[in-house]
């Protein structure tokens, strides 16, 4: 379909021309508690296929995010094979993650007006990196689905969906040599989808930071994450802050 707007999404990020925040946390901040939530791995479109985190309840809230004033709720993730967003270079890192949010709202509201945000984290593989371990664990998941003889590039939505449980606060680069994630350092920008329908609705958080990951622990990576990137889209005068 074609694309008719000004603020399409990915885009290349040149830290030299973004604009630091001097309160960061008044904008946005994450507020992730440091445990596993449940979740099942969908099929979907041929584009995306997700992990969609359970519906939320009161007894077990979903991990947010805060956002000018707003709750941000997770709901999906998804790993593109090779990063759509570029920092500070022309070269892919090698694969990028979309943590994706939908604005707490009533229940009356329809879903698909929900203002979107999204958190994208970059990784390189380094068999010498320091890693969360949020990767990791979806290739063990992975590699456990591959040894039933499921396919991975074809979920249906008939199967049986087997619960698998997630700490996102893996996925995130770790602050130096720690094992802290790294939370606090990110670019923002208002954006699109980077699919269909490339809906201008979404504010992207992208990471300073790549996470990186040990090549032998995500082989099956690859075969999943087959959604191809999207070439970077033009800026038109767009202001790209920093949090740093």
């Amino acid at each position: 379909m074609p694309v008719i707007g000004t603020q399409q999404s990915p885009i290349k990020i040149e830290t030299k021309d973004t604009i630091a925040i001097a309160k960061p946390t008044d904008l946005f901040r994450i507020e992730y508690k440091d445990q596993d939530y449940r979740g099942t791995l969908e099929g979907g479109s041929s584009t995306h296929r997700n992990f969609k985190l359970d519906k939320p309840t009161a007894a077990k809230p979903a991990p947010t995010v805060y956002f000018q004033g707003k709750t941000f709720e997770l709901q999906m993730i998804h790993i593109h094979g090779k990063s759509e967003h570029l920092i500070d270079s022309d070269n892919q890192s090698d694969y990028e993650l979309h943590l994706v949010h939908l604005e707490r709202v009533e229940p009356t509201e329809k879903q698909l007006t929900v203002p979107k945000l999204v958190i994208g984290i970059l990784f390189r593989e380094d068999a010498t990196g320091n890693s969360g371990g949020g990767l990791e664990r979806f290739n063990e998941m992975l590699s456990a689905r591959k040894n039933t003889g499921a396919s991975l590039k074809h979920i249906k939505s008939s199967e049986k969906k087997v619960v698998e449980l997630f700490n996102p606060l893996a996925f995130f680069p770790r602050l130096g040599k720690s094992k802290k994630p790294d939370l606090v350092n990110w670019f923002h920008y208002e954006g699109s989808l980077t699919s269909e329908p490339y809906s201008e609705d979404v504010s992207w958080i992208v990471m300073k930071n790549e996470s990186k990951i040990d090549p032998a622990k995500v082989d099956k990576l690859e075969e999943y994450a087959e959604q191809d990137a999207r070439p970077v889209q033009s800026l038109n005068r767009r202001i790209i802050l920093r949090s740093f």
